[in-house]
């Protein structure tokens, strides 16, 4: 069990969204970058970005393309944000609400993993609503190899965090497959010296949980320490953290 575990949604991201801002991992600016590559966008291009949180993706892509569209589940996050410029909408990617194929481009940066139930739903709700020869970018937080021991010990320790999904590269490709998407292409960023401090600090976690984290990663086998290229400094621990960027085409 974990310290989100007998809440609601609404409490989950009113939680989250407190010190969201401060996590380093958001803003990474060669992460975001690597997602505006990838994406190929288009001046004339109207996008919708799932999950938008307090609008870091939507910062990256607006002066790329005519418009972007914004829709979150939580008002806490939405209430972050600067959306000038940007159409926002309190809604869930499992709902339908927009017409089909409308957007050019869908973006979903940091979502699926939280969506434990209906994930091939909200898959398809974003093929649905893409023009033909639109494309979905799907980014991701990964283990740093896909060795089953590495995998078995990165779900465990998320498991201490919060209920989500563990996947790997080949899993988001097969998900995007299987719901209709095609010409697969995978993107790979690292982010070096990711602060577990910083992480579980700013995560809206209780300090139990924090120190839990932390001594896993201090404790973890040699293995991990090497995937992670691991150093301990201080009172913090830093890693490189692994994320992948799927793009499908409809």
């Amino acid at each position: 069990m974990n310290c989100y575990d007998n809440i609601s949604p609404e409490s989950f991201w009113l939680i989250r969204s407190a010190h969201y801002d401060k996590l380093f991992w958001t803003k990474d600016k060669g992460y975001l970058e690597e997602i505006v590559r990838s994406s190929d966008l288009k001046k004339e291009h109207i996008v919708l970005d799932v999950g938008t949180g307090t609008g870091a993706v939507k910062d990256a892509i607006k002066n790329y393309v005519r418009h972007v569209v914004a829709i979150d589940s939580s008002d806490a996050m939405l209430k972050k944000g600067n959306w000038t410029g940007t159409s926002i909408v309190k809604w869930d990617i499992n709902d339908a609400l927009f017409k089909d194929g409308i957007f050019d481009r869908v973006f979903a940066r940091m979502v699926f993993h939280h969506i434990t139930d209906n994930l091939d739903r909200a898959i398809l709700r974003c093929y649905d609503v893409l023009k033909e020869k639109g494309k979905i970018c799907v980014a991701e937080g990964v283990p740093p190899l896909d060795d089953q021991d590495v995998v078995d010990w990165y779900t465990e320790m998320f498991k201490l965090k919060e209920t989500r999904r563990t996947f790997t590269p080949e899993i988001l490709v097969n998900y995007l497959s299987k719901n209709g998407f095609k010409n697969m292409a995978v993107h790979v960023h690292y982010m070096e010296n990711f602060s577990i401090v910083n992480w579980v600090k700013n995560s809206g976690l209780q300090k139990r949980v924090q120190s839990e984290i932390l001594d896993i990663h201090i404790n973890a086998p040699k293995k991990i320490k090497e995937a992670y290229k691991m150093r301990i400094t201080g009172n913090d621990c830093l890693i490189t953290s692994k994320n992948v960027i799927v793009i499908g085409k409809k």
